[in-house]
């Protein structure tokens, strides 16, 4: 095979990856995506694995990080596309040279266990945790029978099954290819690759088959998505940069915009309605908190609004909820905040993880960013809560293309730990989430609007709630055995 059939072929799969993506969403094309890169990596050698996975590296990432101009300055955002595409390329690259070096099944778990064991060390390994680069498994966002190994595995799991399935299927084409003359080996890889295939096949039957239908107690959720950040009314008002340099007309405007919002859906009787979020005013000032309290009492449903919190331990990003008796029921800190939100004068919230008793669960509260954060939501969940409620805000001057991949954050942080979750948004997508990962109600983006979903709680803590991130480090103790491996072999 010619070098340009090979990288056209290369190219092919980072648009097929790119349109599995979220935002994109054309389903299951994901775990098929990488077999026409993979073909041709696995019939090249590996001094030219690097040049064949850059055109795969690059096209995916301009198709899924091209929000990285609005959250950067320009030119700096496109660079950080190219550089990541290059990552994938070498993450690629790393893969191939251990598949080139081990024989039998440690050929075809190679790659897998590589690309996973690298994504999860990228994901929480400090300083680079913060660099957002898009999973493999985002890929399967919107599809509940795979979401379901999150909540044994983790993402790690999810993203090792899609390569793994990527690798058969090449396997299979590459064992065809080898009968006409080209040199690869042939049956072993046949019989792996079938196997293999088998088995994930099975597992996501079962998967599906297991799914349980929603049970008679159920509850319903509104979230919101207001575009206060996009509003120019608000925004004249003063300066709106979610600090306590709000003005009071500034907070006043807020406030009447989520409460016409809450009331417009009144009439279906949510039990819970979540706010975005847009730090609408102090959450100890009484002449906002009143009025707060008494529209939840108006609507008989608790809601979740968004505060600026001036606690001994500094100012902070805050979750409140109240009850539709009037009354405060808790608050809780965002942990994961932004540069940008620290600049602002804005801490990180203390690592405790409190749960508040309602009438349909228990509710643990989230802001925005902490469920990009494995451990935030997965802490909520083992301290209790069955619900968790979280306000967002996702506006990148109003980026449409940002929004799906922090969304699907919700559904796997829901599907991985089995809480029910609403998530109101200032321009993205608000969502309301069953305990499976399976959407109940989904918002548009940059539209202003209510939702309304149903969803119910579970009380069975996964095992990834109470393990935690163990299949990650399997993942990255079985790389460090490939390559020993590997270098001992050769």
């Amino acid at each position: 095979m010619k070098l340009k059939t090979k990288l056209l072929l290369s190219a092919l799969s980072g648009i097929l990856l790119t349109a599995s993506m979220p935002g994109f969403d054309i389903p299951f094309i994901g775990w098929i995506a990488l077999v026409p890169l993979l073909v041709s990596i696995g019939i090249s050698p590996p001094k030219e694995h690097y040049g064949i996975a850059l055109p795969f590296g690059l096209i995916l990432s301009i198709g899924v990080h091209n929000w990285y101009p609005n959250i950067f300055p320009p030119i700096l955002g496109y660079f950080l596309i190219i550089a990541v595409g290059t990552f994938y390329a070498g993450m690629i690259q790393f893969g191939g040279w251990l598949q080139s070096r081990l024989s039998g099944w440690m050929k075809l778990l190679a790659l897998p266990v590589a690309w996973s064991a690298i994504e999860f060390v990228k994901f929480i390994a400090p300083v680079v945790e913060d660099w957002w680069f898009v999973l493999l498994a985002k890929s399967a966002w919107r599809f509940p029978a795979a979401l379901q190994v999150l909540s044994v595995t983790g993402f790690p799991g999810l993203s090792f099954l899609i390569m793994l399935a990527n690798v058969a299927v090449a396997g299979l084409v590459i064992s065809r290819l080898g009968d006409q003359g080209l040199g690869i080996r042939n049956q072993e890889i046949s019989k792996q690759s079938l196997i293999t295939l088998s088995l994930i096949t099975l597992l996501l039957v079962f998967s599906a088959i297991s799914l349980p239908a929603a049970p008679a107690e159920t509850f319903t959720i509104a979230a919101l998505t207001d575009l206060v950040n996009q509003d120019p009314a608000i925004m004249a008002t003063g300066e709106f940069d979610g600090t306590k340099a709000n003005s009071l007309e500034t907070s006043q405007a807020i406030f009447d915009l989520d409460a016409a919002l809450t009331r417009s859906v009144a009439d279906q009787h949510p039990d819970f309605i979540v706010w975005p979020e847009n730090e609408f005013a102090d959450a100890d000032d009484a002449h906002f908190t009143d009025q707060l309290k008494g529209l939840a009492v108006e609507v008989d449903s608790y809601i979740v609004a968004d505060v600026v919190w001036q606690a001994e331990t500094g100012m902070h990003d805050t979750a409140l909820i109240v009850s539709a008796l009037g009354e405060e029921v808790g608050r809780r800190a965002k942990i994961n905040i932004t540069s940008g939100e620290g600049d602002a004068g804005f801490v990180p919230g203390p690592r405790a993880y409190p749960v508040f008793s309602s009438s349909y669960g228990d509710v643990g509260l989230a802001v925005c960013w902490d469920r990009h954060r494995l451990f935030i939501t997965r802490e909520l969940a083992r301290s209790g809560a069955d619900i968790v409620l979280m306000t967002v805000d996702d506006d990148f001057d109003a980026n449409p293309n940002f929004p799906p991949f922090h969304a699907s954050d919700g559904v796997f942080r829901a599907a991985e730990n089995r809480v029910a979750m609403g998530l109101g948004t200032t321009s993205g997508i608000s969502l309301v989430i069953d305990p499976y990962g399976r959407i109940t109600a989904e918002g548009e983006i940059n539209e202003r609007g209510v939702i309304v979903g149903e969803t119910f709680a579970v009380e069975k803590q996964t095992l990834y709630t109470r393990f935690g991130d163990w299949f990650g480090w399997l993942m990255v103790a079985l790389l460090a055995g490939l390559i020993f491996q590997a270098t001992r072999e050769n």
